[in-house]
């Protein structure tokens, strides 16, 4: 099981790191670079295991992994075909570890339409907010800091906003002017 967790680290390029400091300690999180965010995640998937009292295994840590390379949205067939490139890894195994991550709160699963279904990594500390097109499910992720400190003026004694998430639905820009086309 150890040569396993260590041929991963290779393969994700933790092996190169030192292991990262609790998240706590962390000041400058806006000046980490990605492995060191990868790092973090890992560490915090592994206390997450070993609290839940689960195996840790190969498999899940590399999907993590491959999870932190992305900086954009992906979806269960790209990572699919991503993992098994460097492992055989069943989509089984894959949708399974996807729900223990969302479990622990390290990716976040976007249902923009019912045909599009989209994970991120969660973003940490921020407020997310999404254009999503109904005509061509293209989505575009944005930030408006008027709004943010907005919803930041909502929190009370009774609640406290810690995370949220918009999604705002409409036709883009490209989809209105072939609609106009096909009007003339």
């Amino acid at each position: 099981m150890r040569k396993a967790m260590q041929h991963i680290d290779k393969l994700c390029g933790l092996d190169k790191i030192e292991l990262p400091l609790p998240r706590e300690q962390i000041v400058r999180k806006n000046m980490r670079s990605n492995i060191d965010e990868k790092g973090i995640a890992i560490e915090k998937l592994k206390a997450f295991i070993k609290q839940k009292k689960m195996r840790q295994t190969a498999e899940r840590i590399l999907i993590l992994s491959k999870i932190y390379d992305y900086n954009t949205f992906f979806d269960v067939q790209t990572l699919h075909e991503q993992i098994n490139k460097e492992m055989r890894v069943s989509l089984a195994t894959i949708y399974n570890t996807l729900e223990l991550l969302q479990e622990c709160r390290l990716i976040i699963r976007h249902n923009f339409s019912s045909q599009n279904v989209k994970y991120e990594k969660l973003p940490t500390g921020t407020s997310t907010y999404y254009k999503i097109c109904t005509n061509c499910d293209k989505v575009k992720a944005f930030s408006d800091g008027k709004l943010t400190k907005s919803i930041a003026l909502r929190n009370t004694s009774a609640f406290s906003i810690v995370h949220h998430t918009l999604y705002l639905y409409g036709i883009c820009k490209k989809c209105r002017e072939k609609m106009e086309r096909k009007k003339r």
